[in-house]
């Protein structure tokens, strides 16, 4: 989500994000990242978000916007105990 950013350089996860059960997927437009930059004001770039997460359960849809929003965490790396003890009970 930085100028320089192009799916070809793309491949870092850190061993964090590694999972069968995980999709990445490459934004081109960075159209969600510009939707959540206007829904959350706490993430470092006001114009497009990145490294950030935004977890919904199974019952979540996406209508107008997605809901119900269970957790969301700035950044990645940073909260990621937040993240894990989030998705612990989906996987149950």
């Amino acid at each position: 989500m930085v100028p320089t950013d192009a799916r070809s350089r793309w491949n870092w996860t850190g061993g964090i994000l590694e999972d069968k059960r995980i999709t990445h997927y490459w934004d081109e437009k960075k159209m969600v990242g510009r939707f959540y930059a206007d829904k959350d004001p706490e993430t470092a770039d006001p114009d497009v978000v990145w490294d950030a997460f935004y977890l919904y359960g199974p019952e979540a849809e996406w209508k107008t916007k997605p809901e119900p929003l269970i957790v969301t965490g700035f950044t990645i790396e940073d909260e990621l105990d937040k993240l894990k003890s989030s998705i612990a009970p989906l996987l149950k």
